[in-house]
Formats: C-alpha cells, sequence, structure tokens
C-alpha cells in the first residue's frame, strides 16, 4: 500500500466515525496491527471474534488486553484525526499545511512542503486524492488560472468542504466560471468556503493560515465559531463554585490519542 492510499484509507476512517479502536495482536512470534472505525477493520487483519471483543471500547482512553485462542490482544480506542489536502503553491499553502499539521490533522500537502504533513505530492495528485466527503483548501495568494480547475475537481468528486482562499470579487467570479461549467449553484453554495477562513482579522500569511485551519476544524468538530467565554462563560457557575478550594481542584481532563 502506498503513502497515497494509505492518506485515502485515513480519510474514509475520518469520514466513518470520530473514535477508532487501535489493535495489536501478537500470533506467536509475529505481530500485526488493525483499527476498527465502525466496528470493521480497517486493513483487514483482524479476526471477526478479535473485532468483536474490541468493538466495546467506544471513548478514547479506554484500553483492554485479551486473548482470543492463542492470540493476545492490546486494544485502545481513539480518536482518529480529521484529513485535509491543502493546493497550493505559494507561502500561504505551506503556512495551511504547517498550521494544519501541527493542529494534528492528517495533511496532504499538493504544490509545496510543509513540515509535518502526512504526505506530499504535485498538484495533480488532487483527482488521486480526493473523494465523497473529503475536505480540501485551495490556497494561492494572487490566485491562479488552475484554481479554479481544482475547486471544480473537489466539488465533482462530493468533497464535503472545500475551501478558496480569494477576495470577495474573485470568489465571486470564481463562483461565475463554476456555473458556467456547469456546477450548480446549490452545490457551490452548500460545500464552497469563498473566501475561505473565520473573519480574525488576519493579515500575515501566518494569520490567514490560523483563520483558515480554524474554519476547517470548526467543520470536522461542529463548533460555532463564538468566543469560548461565551460558549462556557465562567460567570455562569460562580455560585457553583463558591466554598471550593482552587488549589484542590482537580481536572481529569488530557488530549486523547489520536491516529
Amino acid at each position: 500500500m502506498s503513502v497515497c492510499d494509505l492518506f485515502r484509507v485515513l480519510d474514509l476512517a475520518a469520514r466513518r466515525g470520530e473514535t477508532a479502536v487501535v489493535i495489536r495482536v501478537i500470533d506467536g512470534g509475529r505481530s500485526y496491527i488493525d483499527a476498527l472505525v465502525g466496528g470493521k477493520p480497517l486493513l483487514g487483519l483482524v479476526l471477526r471474534e478479535v473485532a468483536e471483543a474490541a468493538v466495546a471500547l467506544k471513548k478514547p482512553g479506554e484500553r483492554a488486553e485479551f486473548k482470543v485462542g492463542n492470540l493476545v490482544v492490546y486494544a485502545e480506542a481513539v480518536l482518529v484525526r480529521p484529513t485535509l489536502i491543502v493546493f497550493g503553491f505559494g507561502e500561504i499553502a505551506r503556512r495551511v499545511s504547517e498550521v494544519a499539521a501541527a493542529a494534528g490533522l492528517n495533511v496532504a500537502s499538493l504544490g509545496h512542503e510543509a513540515p509535518g504533513v502526512f504526505y506530499k505530492g504535485p498538484a495533480s495528485d488532487l483527482k488521486r486524492l480526493v473523494s465523497e466527503g473529503s475536505a480540501v483548501v485551495v490556497a494561492n495568494e494572487g490566485g491562479r488560472p488552475e484554481d479554479v480547475d481544482a475547486v471544480e475537481t473537489a466539488l465533482r468528486s462530493g468533497a464535503g468542504y472545500v475551501a478558496l482562499l480569494a477576495s470577495q470579487k474573485r470568489a465571486a467570479l470564481v463562483i461565475k466560471e463554476l456555473e458556467n461549467r456547469g456546477v450548480p449553484r446549490d452545490v457551490i453554495k452548500e460545500r464552497l468556503r469563498a473566501p475561505a477562513g473565520l473573519d480574525i482579522g488576519a493579515k500575515t500569511a501566518g494569520e490567514i493560515a490560523v483563520s483558515i485551519v480554524a474554519e476547517v476544524i470548526m467543520y470536522f468538530r461542529g463548533g460555532t465559531g463564538r468566543p469560548m467565554r461565551e460558549v462556557k462563560n465562567p460567570f455562569d457557575v460562580i455560585a457553583e463554585v463558591k466554598g471550593e478550594d482552587l488549589s484542590r481542584y482537580k481536572c481529569e481532563w488530557r488530549p486523547p490519542r489520536a491516529v
């Protein structure tokens, strides 16, 4: 299996569900690893009996060790990292890939290089990687002729989230061209985010990348985009903590492992 194929497998896994069960099986002198997503092995390596025993793990962080016949099985529930395809040739594309990778996404960088990405390849790989439900960012500062082709490819392939770095006017012209090419307006309205990103007043390439990746994460995780102090206003629970001592307060939450 090539790295390109593995990226598509991870992309499919992320769309099947947020949680996976990573399974390591020891069979005598050999061992192998697979993952259950939606109760089904991604690579088809584990026996049905192993999968049925491990599927009970639901919450990230839950672990189990058990035997099935002569097989020793170690299983752990983890988050499945969302996957993102970033298409572009300039600094902003590199920054988007870099920020997304740092945020923990499995990133494919097409047309540029960036540290921490899962897969890097030429722009022509877009057709090989994108499929129904994929997330794609097209980011070329100032715009390039191939931007429309990339957006059209992503939309026609069924990508669920397509973001285009563009000014308001160029976004309108791209939409007009997509309609001329036969892409229905309702499809464009539903799945194209142009201009890309959240309104945080971004100016620099890095700031713009943060605004775009923030919108990507909001799409994957179902966020509102509102400030957290509004969503979880601490003043709303002031009365509940009356008499509690901060030095004795213990929060059990830890970031879950992800694959």
